[in-house]
């Protein structure tokens, strides 16, 4: 009986294992209970998503999707907005296509509202179309855009929101 259990203890932790291996960025404590993550998924439209976590339950937020080629996270952190706190993430995709003469990233500034244990998509981060833009050539055309680093995004948002 013993050996039984000790299998299946062994089976359960390896498959929790198996999961969490699946983390890319993370996991990152909001306070005592919660914490959010980054992960790979199956889907092969929608290959990374962010969860959070409180007392052991984890929720699915967002999903990020292929957009020219996989999403790859630049970057995570956390700010103050509206005396709320917020998770902030950048994807970034990869765009390549030499008919088009295209070659170069795209970015889009991902936030989150954390309050009463939950994690939230804010919707001011979402609809401000100067935190998603490209960097390099694209039809010929040079761009550049301004907020690939926590800093500089961070800096953007304590100006323009409160």
């Amino acid at each position: 009986m013993r050996g039984f259990i000790l299998g299946l203890t062994l089976l359960v932790s390896s498959f929790y294992t198996l999961a969490k291996s699946d983390i890319v960025q993370g996991p990152f404590k909001l306070d005592a209970d919660g914490s959010i993550y980054i992960k790979k998924e199956d889907d092969i439209n929608y290959p990374l998503a962010i969860y959070f976590e409180t007392n052991g339950n984890a929720s699915k937020v967002e999903s990020y999707e292929v957009d020219g080629s996989e999403p790859h996270v630049e970057t995570v952190f956390f700010t103050k907005m509206n005396n709320k706190k917020n998770v902030i993430v950048l994807i970034s995709w990869e765009q390549r296509h030499s008919a088009e003469k295209i070659n170069g990233t795209a970015y889009q500034v991902y936030g989150y509202n954390y309050s009463l244990n939950s994690l939230s998509i804010n919707p001011s981060i979402k609809n401000d179309q100067n935190l998603n833009g490209l960097e390099g050539e694209f039809n010929g055309e040079e761009l550049h855009f301004k907020y690939k680093s926590a800093v500089k995004i961070k800096a953007y948002l304590q100006s323009h929101y409160k």
